[in-house]
């Protein structure tokens, strides 16, 4: 292969690839999204867990993913997806993780937690600049209003490019929640969009 061949091959290998194990399966408000950006940043997502489950059994399948599974590539993350749609269960997955991440081997690869409370609403109700309830109906029934391609009822899906147009000031929205939550757990927060950290990490 000729040197001008290499180049060429290099730059079409991804920035960064995404393992992703989500609350709502890839074919979810959260895949799917996840799924946009990544072809619109130049990354590659690949499911660890296909199917929809709860937080401790996604947070059990990325561990046991990361460590039967392959070496991973270079530049790539492990990253779990969910909401607080069960508290008990948001609280287990987290201590289960955590404690993976402390005693993992050096150079193993990290488990990622985006946690949203009360649920991904949060996040596209911040792209479009509204208020956010500790109802999720409520946050449903507002993005029903102000994100007109988003049904909750109808195979919900965030609006892309209203999200991205949002991006800066959701951003910057998510990142006071995190300072204001301190020390304190993600998992006890009455508010938090922990995807922002996945979607900077997906455009950065």
């Amino acid at each position: 292969m000729g040197r001008n061949s290499e180049v060429t091959f290099r730059r079409r290998i991804p920035k960064k690839v995404i393992y992703l194990a989500c609350e709502g399966g890839t074919t979810g408000t959260e895949g799917t999204y996840i799924k946009q950006l990544c072809a619109a940043y130049n990354c590659t997502m690949i499911p660890m867990y296909k199917g929809s489950a709860d937080p401790l059994t996604l947070a059990v399948a990325a561990i046991r993913f990361v460590s039967d599974g392959p070496e991973l590539p270079e530049k790539s993350e492990v990253w779990v997806v969910f909401d607080n749609d069960d508290p008990k269960k948001v609280k287990a997955a987290f201590k289960h993780i955590d404690a993976y991440n402390s005693e993992c081997e050096p150079g193993a690869p990290k488990i990622w937690i985006a946690f949203n409370a009360p649920s991904i609403e949060t996040w596209g109700l911040l792209c479009c600049g509204q208020k956010i309830s500790a109802d999720p109906k409520v946050n449903q029934a507002k993005l029903n209003t102000c994100m007109p391609k988003y049904h909750h009822t109808k195979n919900p899906r965030f609006d892309f490019d209203m999200m991205e147009s949002g991006y800066d000031d959701a951003l910057q929205r998510a990142k006071d929640w995190q300072k204001s939550a301190g020390d304190s757990p993600e998992y006890t927060c009455h508010f938090f969009a922990g995807i922002y950290k996945l979607v900077e990490h997906i455009k950065g």
